[in-house]
């Protein structure tokens, strides 16, 4: 009712006859504004993001690559000690998991902090004046890390685990 009365203002006043308005519900209006964010918005969640995945889970190989490669006496000890090789990739892939878990809980809370602490990240768009890190970063953070860690670290683990004693002993000086 309240609308239709304000249409029937509009319609009917001679000021706004030439050139004629045009009018909507702000949700529409807003609707239409984000529109041209829609493929921005995809890109990033759908390529962006998993790009960026991927490329942390690398930079973790190969991190834990070079550890796996420094540590082979110590894993061929282990192995003389008695540890099975599912025992070392465990142990590595463990190391990974919680080195990556803390990383990305640590960077999901200095970032969570320093916007929040700001008043949020100014970026305007339509009715929003600022954005806000929400709190559930905080376990997305953690669950990234422990994510991209896992996956890099599997082919150094299995590397690891299949130490051979005798190699490393003869190399030993």
């Amino acid at each position: 009712p309240t609308f239709d009365k304000v249409a029937q203002q509009i319609v009917n006043s001679p000021s706004f006859t030439q050139p004629s308005v045009k009018f909507e519900t702000s949700s529409s209006g807003i609707a239409t504004f984000l529109e041209s964010y829609r493929d921005l918005i995809w890109g990033m969640r759908w390529l962006l993001a998993p790009a960026c995945m991927g490329t942390m889970s690398l930079v973790i190989a190969n991190a834990i690559s070079i550890s796996v490669r420094e540590r082979q006496t110590e894993f061929a000890v282990m192995k003389v000690l008695g540890f099975r090789p599912m025992q070392i990739m465990t142990l590595v892939l463990l190391e990974a998991l919680f080195v990556g878990t803390l990383a990305g809980l640590l960077s999901a809370g200095l970032t969570y902090g320093l916007i929040n602490n700001m008043g949020g990240l100014p970026f305007q768009i339509a009715f929003f004046p600022k954005f806000l890190i929400p709190l559930d970063c905080l376990w997305w953070g953690a669950a990234m890390g422990a994510g991209t860690a896992l996956a890099g670290s599997v082919l150094p683990a299995l590397s690891a685990q299949s130490v051979k004693v005798a190699n490393v002993f003869a190399k030993v000086t």
